[in-house]
Formats: structure tokens, sequence, C-alpha cells
């Protein structure tokens, strides 16, 4: 199987009263062997987290503590066939997991308050952090240390990205990168795919679902169908603004392969092979490969590729299309793509008819999130994916955000777009609760984040958001295990 598919999973349907509620089935990670849903149509906080506990079954069938069919233990040798086979009485099936109750008792700020206090005590996090504590049924605040302030966020800046691409953006569109031919002028059109294949798309891959050689096919069929055998090569990659760094981003962001320049096509989101950097001109090179995808299948390439405008008169001979948005905002989140992100800002931007900038980006997502009627007073952003040091989001803010999602359906895939500790994305090595906990991480030097979600030993659904911007030179792991500890704290809290 391709690493990069993500094969369709199987349906989850969680029962409340009522009437049973169905999530359509979504797609296993692509570095996650475990089977989590894509998108949850259900209504209400507690189906929401019915799912987090599906999938925390999953891990623990896994690892073998309840009856099921996932395991991580190496296989059995076959076993010899019985000479006379007979039938057996079936094991009864595992219980159902319960839904969270929006009735379950609510943790005290009381109960909270040690943990609160032992973790801003900790040397570990370095300057106290800011933190929040949220009831995601009726929003109540249960514990608030310094959340209002706004902090350097790292990757939970992508929140704000998700709710801004999940509100205004039609999650099943995709992303076309056209060849569109003008007399014996030929136009390589990018559409914002920066995970284009330089081959053969893959349609079951996240990456790679559209390909330059499948694109180099169509129009090959198109030219010799109207009997050109030669063209003059131009690429048009406007969509986007060209301006490699945002403000706040250092060199080692680029040289150290964290992000590539966001350009309107790319291949496989500027990942070169044997190489740390990421592909400093993205467009140039997805231009250079279909050229030769060209010449390899017989068409003369006289001139170009080079940069130019496609005329308005120019008619489309061929196309390819990304994976569906909710696809690239999924891996996106769960993998933290800093690269995916800002493109998605750049497509809100897009949509709010802003230029298709850092600028506009960063712009396009804080008036998004401020038309869901969430409080924005005080945030700044350079960009949209966390990268940059000039970035300012409150704890306070996050936890709106999430709220807002664990009770608004139009947001509810962000809620699924956030990893699930233990078994996906940056969630699958950390110290949490396997299953149960969905969040969003952040790291930067001096900086350890993370806000989501998780139920409480009672069956409470809370949302969390931590900011630790102190934290001491080369100390963001053990921040990290405090951090952790603290949100286990909370999923084990009984704290009524």
């Amino acid at each position: 199987m391709n690493p990069r598919s993500r094969p369709r999973a199987v349906r989850v349907t969680v029962w409340r009263t009522g009437g049973p509620n169905t999530c359509r089935g979504g797609h296993t990670r692509r570095r996650s062997s475990l089977v989590r849903t894509r998108r949850v149509l259900v209504g209400g906080v507690g189906a929401l987290v019915a799912v987090g506990l599906v999938t925390g079954y999953v891990a623990a069938d896994a690892r073998g503590m309840v009856p099921g069919p996932f395991t991580t233990d190496a296989p059995w040798p076959e076993a010899e066939p019985f000479p006379t086979p007979t039938i057996s009485t079936p094991l009864p099936a595992a219980a159902v997991l319960p839904s969270l109750d929006d009735s379950a008792p609510v943790p005290t700020a009381a109960g909270l308050a040690d943990a609160v206090a032992a973790l801003r005590a900790r040397p570990e996090v370095g300057t106290p952090p800011g933190l929040i504590v949220v009831d995601a049924a009726s929003g109540d605040v249960l514990a608030d240390a310094d959340a209002h302030a706004a902090r350097l966020p790292a990757s939970t800046t992508k929140v704000l990205t998700a709710a801004a691409a999940v509100s205004t953006l039609d999650l099943e569109a995709t992303l076309p990168t056209t060849a569109r031919l003008d007399g014996d002028t030929l136009y390589l059109v990018g559409g914002g795919d920066m995970a284009l294949a330089a081959g053969a798309g893959d349609p079951s891959a996240v990456l790679g679902r559209a390909g330059l050689g499948d694109l180099a096919d169509r129009t090959v069929a198109a030219l010799q169908a109207a009997g050109t055998t030669s063209v003059a090569l131009r690429f048009d990659d406007t969509l986007f603004d060209r301006t490699p760094r945002a403000q706040g981003w250092s060199e080692i962001d680029l040289s150290g392969g964290f992000v590539a320049p966001i350009q309107a096509m790319g291949i496989m989101l500027g990942v070169v092979d044997g190489q740390v950097r990421r592909d400093s001109t993205p467009s140039d090179t997805a231009a250079e490969t279909f050229a030769q995808a060209l010449r390899d299948r017989g068409i003369e390439v006289g001139e170009g590729p080079s940069r130019s405008f496609v005329p308005d008169g120019a008619t489309e001979v061929a196309r390819v299309e990304s994976a569906p948005l909710v696809d690239l905002l999924d891996l996106a989140m769960a993998d933290s793509s800093n690269t995916l992100t800002e493109v998605f800002g750049r497509l809100v931007a897009l949509d709010a008819g802003l230029p298709a900038t850092f600028e506009g980006a960063a712009s396009g997502v804080l008036n998004a999130v401020a038309n869901l009627g969430i409080d924005v007073t005080g945030t700044s952003l350079a960009d949209t994916s966390g990268l940059s040091s000039l970035n300012r989001i409150s704890p306070r803010l996050l936890a709106d955000v999430l709220v807002k999602a664990a009770t608004d359906p139009q947001l509810r895939p962000l809620v699924v777009a956030l990893p699930v500790a233990g078994l996906e994305g940056t969630l699958a090595g950390r110290s949490l609760d396997d299953g149960l906990v969905r969040a969003k991480t952040g790291t930067l030097p001096s900086v350890v984040s993370l806000a989501g979600y998780t139920p409480t030993a009672d069956g409470r659904l809370l949302v969390f958001a931590v900011i630790a911007d102190g934290v001491p030179t080369a100390g963001s792991y053990a921040a990290r295990l405090e951090i952790d500890a603290w949100v286990r704290s909370l999923t084990a809290c009984g704290c009524s």
C-alpha cells in the first residue's frame, strides 16, 4: 500500500437516547495502522466524544486490554487443522461504550485548582504558562490562569486556521492543476495543489492524488488529436504570492525543512529525496517536471518553461484534481504540516477577496474566526501555521474556538481533524490517555502548547488550552511531559 494512502475505514454507529446517529467512514492516517473517522455528522457533545471512546476502545483492544479484533502482538503461527471440526459457542459481543452524558457531574474550580497550581509552579515549564479549562457543554470556565493574555502559540495557531477553513470553504472541493493551450503555447496553471505527484497520481492517496504524469498523458492526447507535436511551455502560478518567508520566520524554518515556500503548485509539499531543505522553487520544479514528461511522450518543448500569465482565451486541454480539502485538512492537522496549513490560509484569503499573501491569509483567518462570534481582540498573526515568532494568541481564544466547534455542527470537521492521543500524527507518542484526548500540539524554541478535548472520569467533556512560552532553553521535552501529566489529571478527574 502506498504509505501516503488513506483507505476508507469502517462505518461507526454511535447509539444514543433518541436513536442511532451515524458517523461517516473516514481514512486511516498514513502513519497509523488504526482506524479513525474522517468526519462526524452526529449532533451533540456526547456523540462527539463517543467517537473518541470508540477509538480508545480500539487502542485498548490493540494492546490486549479488552476483547476485539485488533492487536499489536506478533502473529501466532498457523495452527494445524482439527481432525473433526465442531461448532463452538461464540463469545458474547463486547459491550458498546456509552456516549458521554451532558448531565454528568461538572468538575469544580476547587477540584481543578491544585493541578493547575502544580503545573504553573513546575520549573520545567519555565515562566508560569497561561491555561484554561472549560466545560464543553455549557461553556462555563472551570479554571483560568492568565488565560486572556496573548502568548506565542506555536502550532496551536492551526486551530484558528482550521476553524476559518471549515467555516468558509467547501471541504468537498478539490484543487485543480490544468494545462491550457493558446495557439502553439501551452500553459501549466497552478490551482494551489502543492501535493502533486511527479509521475502518476494515486487515487487512494492524499499526498500525490493528482499526478503531473497523468496531466502529461491527457495533454499529449489532446495535442495529438489536434495534430500538434511542438509547443512552447509557460507556467502560471500567480494564484499565490511567491514571497518565500513570513514575518517572524527564521532562515532555519526553510533550511531545516520545516516548511516550503508557499506557491500555487508543487510536488509532494516540496519534499526533496535525500535533502533536509525543501524545494525553494516548487512551482518552477513542477513546470520543469511537466516539461520533461511531455518530452518523454514525444512532444517537443521548444521554449520554456518560463513564468507567465495565462491569456484569458487559452483553452483548457487537460486537468488533474487534488484530494478533497477535507482530507488535506485532516492531514495538515494530524501531521502539523506547516506547508499545507499555509495553503489553507491563502485559500481562506482568496475566498474572502483578499490577496493570497501571508498578510492576506492572516487577516482572512482572523476575520473568519470573528465571524463565528468569537472575540479575537488582542490576537495578532503573521502567518497561519504557527511558525512565526510574531504570532500572539490567548489560551482563552483557543478554548473559545474549540467550544464552538464542539457545539456547532458546521465546525465538526475541525474536531475530527485533531489527532487522537496514542494513535496518530503529533499525538502518537505523547504521554496522554490513548484514544481519549484529541488535541493540537505546538512546539517552538521556548514554547510548548496544547489545546483540545478530554473526557473526565465522570464522563464530562472538557476543553483545555495551555501555552507555555517561557520554557527553558532545550527544555521542551520536559515541559511537554509536565503538560501531558496535567492533561492526564483532567482525564482522570472526578473533581466534582
